[in-house]
């Protein structure tokens, strides 16, 4: 299918209009993108240190609590003296003060001495690491994975007044507390511990438990924020290590945001432009086609304008006159176009010279020749020639000169009349006089041939202004023709009547006819009827008449029928609409 350039215009608009809203909102998408992430990523670390604050702050508290606590004579006391069983009914105690879950008693030598759970009274406490980085006199915080659990751990010595042990004191970090830090936050955390080892990870608790293990199994460095998809969108993260009992023991908290969820706030401005691109690709349409057909008409106008220089039309474009581009590409290309008319209306006159000078010496030879032969004869033979001979030969070439005068005639009015510059001098005159005049001239000859010649009379017809000198000529040329071609009995019949606008002209006879196939060639100088007549001294008539009435602005209508007769018609236009005009009458 091939597009108008109108709809080629209007859709390169609208493909650079959607290629550029395309750019905007695809720059758009990713400074709103990259500005989210750097967001999500500050939020993130904000919700690191608050959530280290918390759980840190808590435990230390506890610890602190813990420290008054064991700091009494009665509980030190109790736990230097005591049975496991004493100690741990005074651990009981203490836990329900602090808001602890389980409490142990340590000794020097790192042995569990009580258990408020009874689980590992008698046993080596499992983290030793962590009784031996502690210092003597603070208490320490730290967290590991107890019986399956995660445990966040307060660890105080008891001063009696030198050590006599520790007491520890343990916490579960699980859903709840996750759940409870949630509600704290500002943020839309997602919650997630995890203990590292050899194999990768194991995932403790979390509110997000898919997200958590794709952020746990992707090996993202844990000083920088991580992306990772899951069914249920997109995530970014960061990884927070906790302090541990055990240096082999990694203990991590999975802080994340759901990006889609964050993403939501934007979305509706995304939308929004959206909605702004299919608008502005309406008005971009609408806009285009409407620039498509400022541009296409002024083209069109400038086609269509070379489709009548095509068919011989050089007036100028509707572009003409305008002083823009286009204006001057139709300016030049008329004047370009009438050059090349002139140029080739030249080529053809002066071809058409060519050939009427070839076709004139022919027709000329003809006669000259049969005279020169008729002179030489007399010439050499006066003294023999009978006097009828003489007298035939004197009347032959008489006719001979008269043929070469007629000829010669003719190629001068037709000369006169194809110049350049042949001048007309028209003037208003009453169009019935002339018809009366011209038909009085030949009523002589008209008789003598028994032909009727008669012009109707129209008193009222009215005035037209054209070169009456010529029109005489013209008249004069188609009443000749008629009275040569119409037989004895015949009639002429010259008329003139008003139509359109303009005054009508008829010479009518009752010859003998033309055929039909020699009309449109008619009043053409190498028309076969031309051709035959020239070989008896005329052939240019019709062709001078053809000439006359194109020079006033009308053509030569033939009518003709052969054995019933002929009717040529011409018109000229009537001298009060000439004045009307602006025209000098």
């Amino acid at each position: 299918m091939t597009l108008s350039f109108q709809s080629r215009i209007a859709l390169l608009f609208a493909a650079l209009f959607v290629a550029v809203q395309a750019l905007t909102v695809a720059c758009i998408y990713v400074a709103v993108r990259d500005n989210l992430l750097r967001q999500l990523d500050q939020d993130l670390r904000y919700a690191e240190q608050a959530f280290r604050q918390l759980l840190v702050e808590r435990a230390e508290r506890v610890a602190g609590e813990t420290g008054l606590l064991v700091a009494d004579f009665g509980f030190r006391s109790t736990v230097t003296g005591g049975d496991p069983a004493t100690i741990a009914s005074a651990l009981e105690n203490l836990l329900l003060r602090v808001r602890a879950r389980r409490g142990f008693f340590i000794d020097p030598q790192f042995n569990v001495v009580a258990d408020s759970a009874g689980q590992w009274q008698g046993r080596p406490f499992p983290y030793p690491q962590a009784l031996a980085r502690a210092d003597g006199n603070n208490p320490a915080v730290w967290f590991a994975v107890t019986d399956g659990r995660l445990q966040e751990w307060a660890l105080v010595p008891v001063l009696a007044p030198l050590p006599v042990g520790w007491v520890a004191v343990a916490q579960a970090v699980d859903e709840p507390r996750i759940a409870q830090f949630r509600q704290n936050s500002l943020l839309p955390l997602q919650i997630g511990l995890a203990e590292l080892n050899a194999d990768g990870g194991r995932l403790l608790a979390g509110s997000a438990p898919d997200a958590a293990l794709a952020l746990l199994n992707s090996g993202a460095d844990r000083t920088l924020a991580a992306t990772v998809d899951t069914a249920q969108g997109r995530y970014l993260g960061r990884i927070l290590p906790l302090p541990a009992a055990d240096p082999t023991q990694g203990i991590v908290a999975l802080l994340q945001i759901k990006f889609t969820d964050a993403f939501a706030g934007y979305r509706r401005m995304l939308l929004l432009a959206a909605g702004v691109l299919v608008l502005g690709l309406l008005a971009t349409l609408a806009g285009s086609v409407v620039i498509a057909r400022n541009l296409s008409r002024p083209l069109r106008a400038l086609a269509g304008a070379g489709e009548r220089v095509v068919n011989g039309d050089f007036a100028s474009s509707a572009l003409t006159g305008r002083s823009d581009e286009l204006g001057r590409l139709a300016d030049t290309f008329v004047r370009a176009a009438q050059l090349a008319g002139q140029l080739g209306e030249l080529r053809q006159k002066d071809q058409e010279r060519r050939e009427l000078v070839a076709t004139m010496s022919h027709d000329l030879r003809t006669p000259l020749a049969a005279l020169r032969g008729f002179l030489e004869t007399m010439q050499r033979k006066a003294d023999i020639l009978p006097a009828n001979e003489q007298r035939h030969f004197l009347d032959t070439a008489l006719r001979q000169t008269e043929k070469v005068s007629r000829l010669a005639q003719e190629l001068f009015e037709l000369a006169k009349l194809e110049c350049d510059d042949a001048s007309l001098n028209p003037e208003p005159f009453n169009l019935a006089e002339l018809l009366q005049d011209v038909a009085q001239k030949y009523r002589l000859q008209a008789e003598q041939r028994g032909v009727t010649l008669r012009a109707e009379l129209r008193p009222a017809l009215p005035a037209v202004v054209a070169d009456i000198g010529l029109i005489e000529r013209l008249l004069t040329n188609l009443i000749d023709n008629a009275l040569r071609h119409t037989p004895s009995g015949g009639a002429v019949r010259l008329d003139a009547w008003p139509a359109d606008g303009r005054v009508a002209v008829s010479v009518a006879d009752t010859g003998i006819g033309i055929s039909p196939e020699y009309l449109p060639t008619l009043c053409d100088w190498d028309s076969p009827l031309a051709r035959r007549a020239r070989a008896d001294g005329g052939g240019f008539g019709l062709i001078v008449v053809g000439k006359i009435a194109q020079l006033h602005g009308s053509r030569l209508d033939v009518d003709s029928t052969l054995g019933v007769g002929s009717e040529f018609r011409f018109d000229l236009p009537l001298a009060d609409m000439a004045r009307d005009a602006g025209g000098k009458p």
